[in-house]
């Protein structure tokens, strides 16, 4: 008698797949908890290469000391200022180059040593331009050179952002890996438990959230990491630690500056007190998206370009410039 030939079950044949896809969540989940947390390599993430960065640095000191030296501002102090800023930017960018051309040196050590001063620079010659369109604006607009400055930058800085994110759309997917391994630098602390659930917040603002999805291994660890229970209960006092730095920052720079501006302006208290808010908290998107700029594009870690000194002195700097500014344009010191 001749046997029939058996056909496998079709239908469980068509379930295997999606039974596999429906745990597929779980064995990422598991293989998180498997294997040792590791902080993300962001070169590696992104794409970065020493020859590609360096050649970015070159491209933006060149548009940056192009710009500050094509314009000019009605403070001879700060114009000399520009001219000496744009031609140590565009020096700095090529003892940068040499130095990452040269095998016999210690590049990784000289290029950090280097980053700080072309981050400063850059600083300064953002004030320069932004300090240009203002006083264009203050021929139209009854204000303050000063606020309409602090008001434009700090509106420019972030409708940059918005737009860069909506072109090109990993500044949001930067930041979450760049929270998350700050985060696993020390687990056992509250504050860095909490950056891992702001790093998975973080990732899911961005409108490019689909682009990355769960089968990019970073954004696997982002969003499993950021989703324990630890790190949910601690991003209510991560949130509280970096409102209170930032509010001290602007405090500092807001009570170094108030005094000398409140002499120099003739304004009252309150309104100078206002300004030099305005001028702190404008300096906060500026380090801010520039911190982005270099660490992303450029030959510089985060680690490079942030920190105390990096996020105090910019402040202070701006300041001091805006101290300066007041001090020419009334006449009390430079003539």
């Amino acid at each position: 008698m001749e046997m029939e030939p058996q056909h496998p079950d079709r239908s469980s044949a068509q379930e295997e797949p999606q039974q596999v896809a429906e745990n597929l969540s779980d064995l990422f989940a598991l293989h998180e908890q498997i294997v040792p947390s590791e902080p993300i390599d962001i070169s590696a993430v992104f794409g970065k290469k020493p020859e590609q960065t360096v050649a970015f640095e070159v491209a933006l000191a060149a548009l940056v000391a192009t710009a500050v030296l094509t314009v000019s501002v009605s403070s001879t102090v700060l114009e000399t200022g520009g001219t000496i800023v744009a031609m140590l930017l565009l020096g700095i960018t090529v003892i940068r180059k040499m130095i990452l051309d040269n095998a016999l040196i210690a590049s990784d050590r000289m290029m950090q040593k280097t980053t700080g001063w072309m981050q400063y620079l850059i600083i300064y010659a953002v004030f320069y331009l932004g300090l240009f369109w203002a006083e264009l604006g203050g021929g139209v607009i009854p204000i303050s050179v000063l606020a309409l400055w602090a008001a434009g930058v700090f509106s420019f800085l972030f409708a940059s952002m918005l737009l860069y994110e909506w072109m090109v759309g990993d500044l949001f997917f930067w930041m979450a890996v760049t929270f998350h391994n700050l985060g696993l630098q020390d687990e056992s602390s509250a504050f860095n438990r909490g950056l891992l659930a702001v790093a998975a917040w973080v990732h899911q603002l961005s409108p490019h959230y689909e682009k990355y999805g769960i089968e990019h291994l970073s954004v696997r660890k982002v969003r499993f990491q950021g989703a324990d229970i630890r790190s949910q209960r601690a991003q209510t006092v991560t949130a509280l630690v970096v409102l209170i730095a930032t509010v001290a920052v602007v405090l500092l720079g807001a009570v170094v500056a108030v005094p000398v501006l409140y002499v120099v302006t003739g304004s009252s208290l309150f309104h100078t007190g206002i300004l030099a808010v305005s001028l702190a908290v404008a300096a906060l998107p500026m380090q801010g998206f520039l911190q982005f700029i270099l660490s992303r594009y450029g030959n510089a870690s985060f680690k490079d370009v942030s920190g105390a000194r990096h996020d105090l002195l910019p402040i202070l700097m701006l300041v001091a410039v805006a101290i300066i500014y007041e001090v020419e344009r009334t006449g009390i010191v430079f003539w």
